[in-house]
């Protein structure tokens, strides 16, 4: 089956890097390197890589070759062997050629800095091989992170919008559990996606086990999730819990993000959580909580 391109694809991505780098930038023809020789890349965003899937991809390696060469570039450390290299982009191909007994591969040797090796990385794997959902969110968060991008900066690196980018770091919001299920294969996005809308970690993973288990449709996880939100609600809810849930609802389509009320128990005070994801977007947020005029600083009211 033919994969739909992303909007700003591998190819895409490494032309545009290539019209930042420096002219002295090495070659990008291809060249045959010992396989011995191409270290593995500490930006490899996947985790799980499916052996039945290798397997098959190095029997066609095995027939035809490498047809397109992998993405490296070039280490300072050397030995004896001569030149070492880390892996950019291509690694399911890298393990195939390993198992169908090839010495050397194709490569395209680029000189990336850090960040361009994790942003090509990240597209390569989600334009190939659908890159899982837990291993996604953090390949995303990671560049929020480590490289100071805003979520929308992050977007127009990979082709998708900023809500996309937000709602995909999102999902490191689930449990390890769950996002482990997610890694196997046993959850879909889809699936996993409503149980953000649980309130604790053990009915997550309980609503995931449960989805997981019966097959259950991402349509359908979205209403089991509101089913085991009536369910966990008190019977006893009074009138004010009613208006603080519409409070909630009304601050976060206001805010277009997850809001959370605490109550205080006896005299302790009770509080309000706004998430945020990096320093521009808590920028953002503070500019719609506030007005600023004449230099002060004041709460904006309704």
């Amino acid at each position: 089956m033919t994969r739909k391109p992303l909007g700003r694809g591998l190819g895409a991505l490494i032309a545009g890097v290539a019209d930042e780098q420096t002219a002295d930038a090495a070659p990008s023809h291809p060249v045959e390197v010992p396989i011995k020789r191409i270290v593995p890349s500490p930006f490899q965003p996947r985790r799980h890589f499916d052996a039945q899937r290798l397997h098959e991809l190095a029997e066609a390696i095995r027939a035809q070759g490498v047809i397109e060469p992998l993405v490296v570039r070039s280490l300072p450390e050397q030995d004896l062997g001569g030149p070492l290299y880390e892996l950019i982009a291509g690694e399911r191909r890298l393990r195939a050629a390993r198992e169908a007994g090839l010495e050397t591969v194709p490569v395209v040797v680029r000189d990336f800095d850090d960040r361009t090796a994790l942003e090509v990385s990240l597209v390569e794997n989600i334009a190939r091989e659908d890159l899982n959902a837990a291993d996604e969110a953090r390949a995303l968060a990671r560049l929020a992170r480590e490289f100071a991008l805003s979520h929308e900066q992050i977007a127009q690196r990979i082709g998708k919008s900023r809500p996309y980018v937000s709602n995909a770091i999102r999902m490191l919001e689930l449990p390890e559990a769950v996002l482990q299920m997610i890694e196997r294969g046993e959850l879909t996005a889809g699936q996993a996606r409503p149980l953000l809308s649980l309130d604790t970690a053990a009915a997550q993973v309980s609503a995931a086990r449960e989805i997981a288990a019966r097959g259950i449709s991402a349509r359908g996880a979205e209403e089991l999730s509101r089913q085991r939100q009536v369910r966990i609600r008190p019977a006893s809810a009074s009138r004010a819990d009613v208006h603080l849930q519409a409070l909630v609802e009304g601050l976060q389509r206001a805010l277009k993000r997850k809001v959370r009320v605490v109550r205080g128990r006896g005299k302790a005070p009770g509080r309000v959580e706004i998430e945020f994801y990096n320093d521009d977007d808590l920028t953002g947020l503070a500019a719609m909580l506030t007005n600023q005029s004449n230099g002060h600083t004041r709460v904006a009211t309704p």
